[in-house]
């Protein structure tokens, strides 16, 4: 907690005047009492000399320690640095590598699509089943009281090798070999690195991380991109918007009010009357874009639904703010904007802004 400077050195200056008083005041003369004036300092403390430069610098402070960045961290495989009990199926330090490997996949594959829970009278069943990037994966563990009894994960890689692991070690490896495997990882545009281990510990972390993006192109009238949306544009003329949409989009332009103001508002929809996004006017240029449709996606897929889990999946590093008014957004590499997230759990993508918008601080 700061202290205000001020009650501090109030005390000591009290005790100089005071002092002063008594020192500097001359003798009585007969009839007329003395009068000791103490001459006031036009000096303040610097803290309070400027109240508004103060209340900027702390605000600033206080905004700063309210971006949070979040790593890719949680999302690192591990396996213990061990083998299968008939010996590593491709060496002591590979083995550990492709267990971790497999490890990742399930994480990604829980976080994009999910896992369901069968109960039993004798614990719990829990199946992650899906596919990244080409990587088909199926996760199948035992708990009991929430604590995991055993793990197994099967892998099928894009070019139909085999990978095996039970409790994160080995145990399977058919028609494919370590170094194809890193290299269809490759091929998927992503990246497989090793991560410290902490100290004492036997084991191995890695992470899995995504240099490109993956699947069929973003199209680029729906592609949420450095300062643009499709191919409307932050600072564009807002005459040239109908030029610039899809010819299957049309424009109605508004009046919305404001803060106490009047701001034109274009609200562009597709043929069928959904709105796909809207854009704000100021000085007949694009000042800010405002997206609500799900078709609209980043590079790497992001968009409207995605869960902020899924985000950091995407971007090793998610910036999470919040606005003044206690509206939570993040922000991603390549995107000029905020993708603004809400609800309890998963926080899923609820809008994107593209640029400013009077209605966001």
């Amino acid at each position: 907690m700061r202290v205000n400077l001020f009650w501090i050195a109030l005390p000591a200056v009290l005790l100089l005047a005071i002092l002063a008083f008594f020192f500097n005041r001359p003798g009585p003369k007969a009839g007329k009492a003395s009068v000791a004036t103490v001459p006031m300092s036009g000096e303040t403390e610097p803290e309070l000399s400027n109240y508004s430069a103060f209340v900027a610098k702390n605000k600033a402070l206080i905004e700063k320690r309210s971006e949070q960045v979040l790593s890719d961290e949680p999302f690192a495989g591990q396996a213990p640095l061990a083998a299968a009990v008939n010996g590593p199926l491709v060496s002591a330090d590979i083995d550990p590598q492709l267990a971790v490997l497999a490890d990742a996949l399930r994480i990604r594959v829980r976080v994009m699509q999910g896992s369901q829970s069968f109960f039993r009278d004798n614990g719990t069943t829990r199946v992650t089943r899906g596919e990244f990037r080409g990587f088909k994966v199926q996760a199948v563990e035992k708990l009991k009281d929430g604590n995991v009894l055993s793990e197994e994960v099967t892998v099928t890689t894009p070019k139909n090798g085999t990978f095996k692991t039970f409790n994160r070690v080995l145990v399977v490896l058919q028609k494919t070999d370590s170094a194809k495997l890193f290299a269809e990882v490759g091929a998927a545009g992503m990246e497989f690195t090793s991560l410290p281990v902490p100290a004492g510990e036997r084991s191995f972390r890695g992470q899995l991380r995504l240099l490109r993006a993956w699947g069929p192109p973003i199209s680029g009238d729906r592609l949420v991109s450095g300062e643009s949306v499709g191919r409307v544009a932050l600072g564009m003329p807002v005459d040239q918007l109908q030029n610039r949409i899809a010819a299957t989009d049309s424009i109605l332009k508004r009046k919305v009010w404001i803060n106490d103001v009047y701001h034109d508002v274009y609200k562009v929809s597709d043929q069928g009357g959904n709105p796909l996004f809207f854009v704000y006017e100021k000085e007949g240029k694009v000042q800010g874009i405002w997206v609500v449709s799900e078709s609209f996606k980043t590079a790497q897929g992001v968009g409207i639904g995605s869960s902020l889990e899924q985000m950091r999946i995407h971007y090793s590093a998610v910036t999470l703010s919040r606005s003044e008014k206690k509206v939570p957004f993040v922000k991603v590499e390549g995107v000029d904007g905020n993708l603004i997230i809400q609800g309890a759990g998963d926080r899923k993508v609820v809008a994107i802004l593209i640029g400013d918008s009077p209605e966001f601080n």
